[in-house]
């Protein structure tokens, strides 16, 4: 199981960006992270093209679809959505890893539970300036 963000484990933080100007702010080699949308789309085809590995927030079960297909690491889910998507990588053998988004160490054990490839805490985000 993935963990990120617990102070047990040692993480290189997910770097939150807005626009592309915001890559150049994160160390190299890192991996930002942003919201899944229409808005955001050239951003996604920006990093996919240029090798910057980024995670995607999807809020919809639809959207973990459109994010595997755009080529990010992660799909970052909340529990009301992370379930459909583990299903959909396990089926289609997704290359993106599935992460809960969590505040709470408990989740930790429910994402277990539920063979969630991993968990994204609040304190493995780095909004930096944002």
């Amino acid at each position: 199981m993935i963990i990120i963000g617990h102070p047990w484990i040692d993480f290189e933080p997910l770097y939150f960006i807005k626009k592309e100007e915001d890559i150049a702010a994160t160390p190299p080699g890192s991996c930002v992270i942003f919201a899944f949308g229409e808005e955001h789309l050239a951003l996604a085809k920006h990093c996919a093209k240029n090798g910057v590995p980024f995670a995607l927030i999807c809020d919809a079960a639809r959207d973990v679809l459109f994010a595997q297909a755009l080529g990010c690491r992660y799909i970052v889910c909340d529990k009301s959505v992370v379930k459909a998507a583990q299903k959909f990588a396990d089926g289609y053998l997704f290359d993106a890893k599935i992460l809960l988004y969590s505040s709470v160490e408990a989740d930790l054990e429910w994402a277990a539970e539920r063979e969630i490839d991993g968990i994204l805490f609040e304190e493995g985000i780095d909004y930096g300036s944002c």
